[in-house]
């Protein structure tokens, strides 16, 4: 895994209310930002307690739950997966880490790169052992890898997927705080990526070519981790 960073370890006296990791994500040599890529905090044990999504200008910012040790995390296709070495977080304020990833040639068409890709039924296995309940008792069967690859050669984001599938039947919308989706009438349904809840305002920027299935809960599937319904998104890395 990639291994470079560069911080500014000053905290700020703002009032802020918890220890912030924030910075850019950029690309090793270039600088240039890299956007939508994926940014997780993890604690020493590797248990994930914040994930989100770097803005256009390759901004991130993630909160840890207390003071400890953590690891930031970073991916994105085209690049090495990256992570820091255990940052002490000991007291409030903003901590500054900037994120630099090294590309990474993709594989060339034509390879035969796809017998190493988890298939459906593994996938399955992996997300009952998540959230408790079989993909089959669903109300909506999952929307697997293939399908949000055609959407990603169409140029569509998770809005316009979410929109366009038949796979499913949501009211997608857009407000001012993000898009919405919603079953009928319903509030908007809570989006969660690996498990991690997202703010609305990030749901656009997900990077779908890192995202292997999308489950659906209704509240009618008898959820007990989620009773009023989701929309629970899976990276391939997170289901291995």
């Amino acid at each position: 895994m990639g291994c470079l960073l560069a911080i500014g370890w000053h905290f700020a006296p703002a009032p802020l209310v918890a220890q912030t990791f924030q910075g850019r994500v950029l690309e090793d040599g270039s600088n240039q930002p890299v956007a939508t890529a994926l940014v997780r905090l993890v604690d020493g044990e590797g248990t994930q307690h914040a994930v989100t999504i770097a803005d256009s200008a390759g901004m991130y910012r993630v909160d840890a739950p207390a003071p400890g040790a953590y690891r930031l995390e970073a991916a994105r296709l085209g690049y090495e997966n990256f992570e820091t070495p255990l940052l002490e977080a000991s007291t409030r304020g903003a901590y500054p880490v900037d994120l630099l990833l090294i590309p990474a040639p993709l594989g060339l068409p034509g390879l035969a790169v796809g017998t190493q890709r988890m298939s459906n039924a593994q996938a399955d296995r992996e997300i009952r052992r998540i959230i408790g309940l079989s993909v089959g008792s669903l109300r909506f069967r999952p929307i697997r890898f293939n399908e949000i690859q055609r959407h990603i050669d169409a140029g569509r984001n998770l809005t316009d997927l979410m929109r366009w599938t038949n796979t499913v039947s949501l009211i997608v919308t857009e407000t001012r705080d993000g898009p919405c989706f919603a079953l009928r009438a319903g509030a908007c349904l809570p989006v969660f990526l690996n498990g991690l809840r997202l703010n609305r305002d990030f749901m656009s920027g997900v990077p779908l070519e890192m995202v292997h299935s999308i489950v659906v809960i209704t509240p009618g599937d008898a959820s007990v981790a989620y009773p009023s319904g989701a929309l629970l998104l899976f990276t391939e890395a997170w289901l291995q």
